[in-house]
């Protein structure tokens, strides 16, 4: 009623509504909408777009007045403040002159040059606020002190600011390094991708989003396998996606059956297989991922890691996870924080490449390549 009110004014009235889709294969996914019908009574418009010239007149008189109003308390509060910056700065341009009159004449110059440098800028040290920026945005302290070794290479003790941050995002973007996405088998065999990572991070959506897009999008033949048999849902959610996209999908409940699975989809382009999600704490878990990863000889292995998560929970999980010898790193939900150093982090410890980023719930659209420049300015 809010939005119609906003469009058609306070005499409007809603007439119908219906719940709609969008259409396409993306309505499929995407949340109902509903259209609404509203219309406003003809004879109210022309009332209002037609007042009695009594009232311009007296409306007129009215705005002028007020206008006059504020013109002279305007007038009179510029002027109040003229006064207060002139008496402010007689008063700092007597304090220096007190200041500055040393009995060597020579120094004089000098000291005033530098007390004119310290008070053009807010802060002593352009690093320390810089520091002090990127450990506000989750960057762990020795990813930190190698882009300042970094950027003193390049300027030097710099005192500007700006130009210390001008060539930080260079060198983060550096760091972050070109994001690498699936590559296709040419070779006639399936390219078989495997999505790894702790539990709640979000794989199977992220599993659904990048079928989709090579289904929809570019054509390919696509299949599912699912080795996540412990959430019980699981495998129902990745059914749902495969009898949408049309697709085919095998479960495994043993790490064993993995190439079993894999030799039923030869006639595809890419299968991607979803695994069950692992608390670094959990020793067995690990133990059966490791022979999952090993039977299944995947081309790619994505690690999906949470934006979200803390700097101290990433190391833990990063560590646990280096048993992986290849692979690419994936974040999810991007979109629920403010600044995302945890990317960074991750890179610099692994040096593994970016891939993609999710940026919400929604199946197919909230996945994109990540985009090195937006995520180094994002950090700064």
């Amino acid at each position: 009623m809010l939005k119609v009110k906003m469009d058609l004014g306070s005499d409007a009235v809603i007439l119908s509504t219906r719940k709609v889709r969008k259409k396409g294969i993306k309505g499929l996914f995407s949340k109902p909408m509903t259209e609404i019908l509203a219309a406003v009574d003809d004879d109210i418009i022309s009332r209002r777009r037609s007042p009695e010239p009594e009232k311009i007149k007296s409306a007129v008189s009215e705005d002028k007045t007020r206008i006059d109003l504020l013109e002279n308390r305007l007038n009179r509060i510029e002027t109040m403040i003229k006064n207060m910056y002139d008496a402010q700065k007689n008063e700092a341009l007597s304090v220096s002159e007190r200041v500055l009159k040393y009995e060597n004449p020579k120094i004089e110059t000098s000291r005033i040059s530098a007390i004119n440098r310290l008070n053009a800028r807010p802060y002593e040290n352009p690093y320390m606020l810089f520091t002090k920026k990127l450990s506000e945005s989750e960057v762990e302290p020795e990813v930190i002190n190698a882009l300042v070794n970094n950027i003193r290479h390049s300027v030097g003790d710099s005192d500007s600011y700006e130009e210390i941050m001008a060539v930080a995002e260079k060198k983060v973007k550096e760091m972050l390094g070109q994001p690498q996405t699936i590559r296709l088998r040419d070779d006639g065999k399936p390219t078989v991708v495997l999505f790894v990572g702790p539990t709640g991070v979000g794989k199977t959506t992220t599993l659904a989003k990048l079928a989709a897009e090579y289904t929809l999008n570019q054509r390919k033949k696509i299949a599912f396998i699912s080795a996540d048999t412990y959430r019980i849902a699981a495998v129902e959610q990745l059914k749902t996606y495969a009898e949408i996209l049309n697709v085919p999908v095998s479960v495994i409940y043993t790490p064993s059956e993995i190439r079993e699975a894999i030799a039923e989809f030869q006639d595809k382009d890419l299968i991607l297989v979803d695994t069950a999600g692992r608390s670094h704490n959990n020793v067995a878990q690990f133990a059966e991922l490791k022979a999952l990863v090993n039977n299944a000889e995947a081309d790619e292995i994505y690690l999906l890691l949470s934006c979200g998560v803390s700097r101290s929970a990433c190391r833990e999980i990063l560590k646990h996870y280096s048993f992986l010898k290849d692979f690419k790193l994936l974040f999810t939900k991007y979109d629920e924080v403010n600044v995302p150093g945890i990317i960074l982090n991750a890179r610099y410890a692994t040096g593994k490449p970016l891939s993609y980023i999710t940026v919400g719930q929604s199946v197919p659209d909230d996945i994109e390549v990540a985009n090195v420049e937006n995520i180094a300015r994002s950090i700064l």
